[in-house]
């Protein structure tokens, strides 16, 4: 039973003993483990300085021999000091006993530091001595499924479910504690199983689907009820891994679970003389047949979750010895259970082949999967494969586990749509030929997941890719988070980013054309779908940002800046693949520096006597008074999180963040107070949220200031050091965070907030084998100490070994690459593809290593130097930055539209209410009323309605005061600008 713990206020130490294992001997290979939570208390951490130790009866002390499995010392001023145990959560802890094998305990103590201003309290549970887990020799062995779903929509330490699949399989086998749920349906800290289901869970705020639900029982008439029919587990005997999860469930049953490709299996082991399979399932049920066959029974099911999902067919094989048929179907309800004999046969088995297209290719699914054995085969053999790209020595076991279950978690997502070359498409219902992947957020997965996968398995990454872009290829737009359709969250078109990444790094198979022509609709046409496209690109493509008036518009803004910078990115390769000075060259050439001036725009919503982002209203004034301004107040203009947590957010253009702030040296001031302002989640500062949301919470208990390193928009802040030069203490806050933030792993903890389809993971691996993709769709990767002695990845383009003298020192004292020295905080990604050796030397103090080296920058790769600005005068339909009025010319028509400023054009853009072609030309009159030819385009083509295409000019445009658009063919216009520099 847990133990409430409480000691008064005082100086020193305090200490408890207990009438806990007094007397116990320490036999070989055991461990000392508990669970202990500090409750936040007037100071909100002191409860945190506690420790376990053992007097044993040579009158040694448990803490003057080991650590716990952390390596910290076994003292309240470690404990505390560390900053590894989370208040108001169970910490678990565990200490190998080698060092006390024949000693006998004398007494238990529970230590309190000091000093404590008050009261202090927390909470003992499990305390014991256990036979030592040791992890088998392979990687599959070291994978904690479970690791992250010991959370709630309050709290989150992963919000993750331990599910089984095969690398980015098309359904999940899902153990659930709560069977009535499609959004948390597995709680790591809940005791019994109330399911075996089908999954397709993408993340619990968005919900699962397709579920169908199987459910073992020890008695032969058991009440299907979800939670009469749960069965308590053991949970030492509880086996989770990404291919199988296996437990002994109440009445000793043994279950198992696992799944490949589009097929779940289950085996159920009976002790008894009789049991039962309940069956089950969430949404609505529909074209059920039920039928005996002659090895057990057969369910053909359809299963409905609501508008906007794609209806899950089922078919379900049931092998074993049936004996009753207790299921009844009314409309849309499925329940009941099969009578099953377990005299002769003690197994049954349940395999269920899934489909979105119909219940014939659920069948087909079902028959190619064979039964439980060869699904597990099938799934145990690509996990190992997958796994096989890395290899360690010199890491813990608790290493181990977390990096090779990162990489259970960046291989399990996304996931496969298209079934043996067909899928049924989410958003029209068809079903055509062609791949398609599901189930990610580009928002968060474009940061570490897509650069992981380009590093780890390319071609799978472009085959992932291409999935994506059939989106577009479907229906017109790629989705901005797939469920397996488009779903409205988040902001920025990051497909964009993802798309040009894996174009930098060269990923073979990879649709550049197509991905280019998706990222362009999306940076140039606004969407009748709030789904899909930019939220209010129909006048921010205008004004150069996103107005405040749009809910996150500053986050537009600055999301589609780096978007932007990979339209550029992609235009430019897909340059290098046409003839040059073709009429498409000539057009990708234009693209390419009209995105890389709108990558700046972030500039312009950075307020620089505030020295933060601020988003603007429609008329161009800040959101709020710079006076009323409090950058720690969250939402609004912020895609969860606040002012500091945005302050940072130009990754790719750190050179051009520098300049904003007023230089290298402003930029590390600005990170340093980022660093030094507390994290509070004080209700005062929830403010659009209305309360205080988890993210918040999480940001607080990460204890870095305002680093919410919980939540993906702060991934990139310590590394943003590097652009100051300021590398140790980019290094030093990011060893640190990789060291303390990513404990619990084995107590369905091990991440600081939501994991969301892998970038958690991603973000943990990266830091922990040395290298890092800040600047994002660069094809680089900032260097940093690698968390273990020597780590293998078996590339594509050969072994890369990355080895570290000193692994776990916060600094870099020198690197080499295959012998030779590297003094550069950056690396290509070009060159660790291809394989080597990679060598840290460490040390715990900072040696300013490549501190005259900086990251790539944007601006300075694509030489521009501003973001562009019209030059035409508002006032007309056509100049209004809205877009929203036809104006229709016939042939030979001509509009004049007077300039405001008379600095020098460098583009026009032209913006057709339908698709089609159209010519036009273009000239300019300056202030002595000479005209001259700007421009003339004959059939340029449009692709879509209310596109927006730049166009340079062919002759200069310095000194002008009007220009006249000329219609050659009928044109039926939206908008006209003029562009200049700055």
């Amino acid at each position: 039973m847990p133990l409430p713990l409480t000691v008064p206020a005082g100086e020193g130490e305090a200490a408890l003993g207990l009438d806990l294992l007094g007397g116990r001997r320490i036999l070989p290979d055991e461990e000392l483990e508990w669970v202990y939570t500090p409750i936040a208390g007037a100071a909100r951490y002191a409860a945190t300085a506690f420790a376990v130790d053992l007097v044993f009866d040579d009158g040694s002390r448990l803490s003057e021999l080991a650590v716990d499995q952390y390596g910290v010392p076994l003292t309240p001023e470690a404990q505390a000091a560390a900053k590894m145990l989370w208040v108001d959560q169970e910490n678990l802890r565990r200490v190998d006993l080698a060092v006390a094998v024949g000693r006998t305990v004398e007494r238990t103590l529970v230590r309190f530091g000091g000093p404590r201003v008050g009261a202090v309290r927390g909470i003992l549970g499990s305390l014991r001595v256990r036979p030592a887990r040791r992890l088998g020799p392979r990687p599959l062995d070291a994978v904690v499924a479970t690791r992250g779903s010991r959370s709630t929509e309050r709290f989150s330490r992963g919000n993750t479910a331990p599910l089984v699949a095969s690398p980015h399989g098309a359904v999940f086998g899902l153990p659930m504690t709560d069977a009535s749920s499609a959004t948390w349906p597995y709680r790591a800290d809940h005791d019994a199983i109330q399911a075996f289901a089908t999954s397709h869970l993408p993340s619990p705020w968005i919900g699962d689907r397709g579920v169908f639900q199987v459910m073992p029982s020890p008695l032969s008439r058991p009440d299907a009820d979800r939670s009469a029919r749960a069965l308590a587990f053991e949970r030492d005997t509880l086996e989770d891994r990404a291919h199988l999860h296996r437990l002994r469930l109440e009445g000793g049953i043994e279950a198992e679970l696992t799944a490949a490709g589009g097929a779940v299996a289950m085996r159920f082991r009976f002790p008894g003389a009789h049991g039962a399979i309940i069956l089950d399932h969430l949404g609505a049920a529909s074209d059920v047949v039920r039928r005996p066959t002659a090895d057990g029974f057969r369910v053909d099911a359809r299963l409905d979750d609501g508008p906007g999902r794609p209806a899950h067919h089922v078919a379900v094989a049931v092998t074993g010895a049936v004996t009753g048929n207790a299921l009844t179907w009314r409309p849309g309800s499925l329940r009941g259970h099969l009578t099953v004999d377990t005299t002769a046969t003690p197994v049954v088995d349940v395999v269920i082949g899934t489909s979105t297209i119909d219940a014939a290719q659920a069948a087909s699914t079902l028959a190619g999967a064979g039964g439980f054995d060869d699904v597990l085969r099938r799934s145990t053999a690509e996990w190992e494969q997958a796994l096989d790209v890395l290899e360690l020595d010199g890491a813990s076991d608790e290493q181990r586990s977390s990096l090779f279950s990162d990489l259970y978690r960046l291989f399990l997502y996304p996931n496969a749509y298209a079934e043996d070359g067909r899928y049924r498409s989410p958003v029209t219902g068809e079903v055509r030929r062609g791949p398609y992947s599901a189930n990610n957020g580009f928002w968060d997965t474009y940061r570490t997941c897509w650069p992981a996968l380009a590093l780890l398995a390319p071609e799978r990454a472009a085959a992932l890719a291409d999935g994506f872009v059939e989106h577009f290829r479907d229906a017109g737009w790629t989705s901005r988070w797939s469920a397996p359709g488009p779903v409205d969250s988040m902001t920025g078109t990051t497909s964009d980013t993802v798309f040009a990444g894996l174009a930098e790094c060269e990923a073979p198979g990879l649709p550049l054309d197509d991905a280019y022509r998706s990222a362009l609709k999306n940076a140039t046409v606004p969407s009748p779908d709030p789904a899909v496209g930019r939220k209010g690109l129909e006048t921010a493509i205008f004004r150069g940002y996103t107005a405040s008036d749009l809910h996150e518009g500053l986050s537009w803004t600055l999301d589609n800046a780096i978007n932007d910078a990979s339209v550029a990115r992609m235009a430019r390769r897909r340059a290098e693949t046409v003839p040059a000075g073709c009429r498409e060259a000539e057009r990708l050439a234009t693209e390419e520096r009209y995105f890389a001036h709108r990558a700046l725009a972030y500039r312009r919503v950075f307020h620089r006597g505030l020295g933060f982002f601020l988003g603007r209203r429609p008329d161009g004034a800040w959101r709020v008074d710079p006076d009323d301004y409090d950058p720690r107040v969250w939402g609004y203009d912020y895609t969860e999180t606040n002012g500091w947590g945005t302050a940072f957010t130009a990754p790719h253009d750190g050179a051009g963040l520098a300049a904003l702030h007023g230089g290298e040296e402003a930029l590390g001031r600005a990170l340093d107070r980022f660093f030094a302002e507390p994290e509070t989640a004080d209700e005062r500062f929830c403010g659009s949220y209305g309360f205080v949301i988890h993210e918040m919470a999480e940001a607080r208990e990460v204890r870095m200031g305002m680093l919410g390193l919980s939540n993906q928009p702060a991934h990139h802040i310590p590394f943003m050091y590097s652009f100051a030069g300021r590398h140790d203490d980019a290094h030093r806050i990011v060893v640190e965070a990789r060291d303390r933030l990513f404990v619990g792993t084995d107590h369905g903890q091990g991440f600081p907030g939501d994991e969301d389809n892998g970038e958690m993971s991603g973000w943990h691996l990266f830091a922990s084998l040395g290298f890092y993709p800040l600047v994002p769709a660069s094809g680089s990767y900032v260097l940093v100490p690698p968390a273990v002695r020597r780590a293998r990845l078996r590339l594509p383009g050969g072994t890369l070994e990355v080895t570290a003298d000193r692994p776990g020192a916060r600094h870099i004292r020198r690197v080499t690459l295959d012998g030779v020295e590297w003094s550069h905080i950056a690396i290509p990604h070009r060159r660790l593809a291809r394989g080597g050796w990679l060598a840290f030397e460490l040390d715990d103090e900072p040696h300013g290593w490549a501190a005259n080296t900086r990251p790539p920058s944007f601006s300075e790769e694509f030489g521009v130097e501003a973001p562009l600005r019209d030059l035409l005068r508002p006032g007309h339909p056509l100049t209004d930055d809205r877009g929203a009025t036809r104006v229709d010319l016939a042939a030979g028509e001509s509009v004049d539209l007077p300039l405001d400023s008379r600095a020098e054009a460098v583009f026009s853009t032209v913006t057709l209410a339908e698709p089609g072609v159209a010519s036009w030309l273009l000239e300019g009159v300056d202030a002595d009323g000479r005209w001259r030819e700007l421009d003339r385009r004959d059939e340029e083509s449009f692709a879509w309605p209310r596109q927006t295409r730049p166009f340079a000019l062919h002759a200069s445009a310095a000194g002008l005061v009007a220009v006249r658009l000329t219609a050659v063919h009928p044109l039926s216009l939206l908008q006209v600008e003029l562009l200049g520099v700055g």
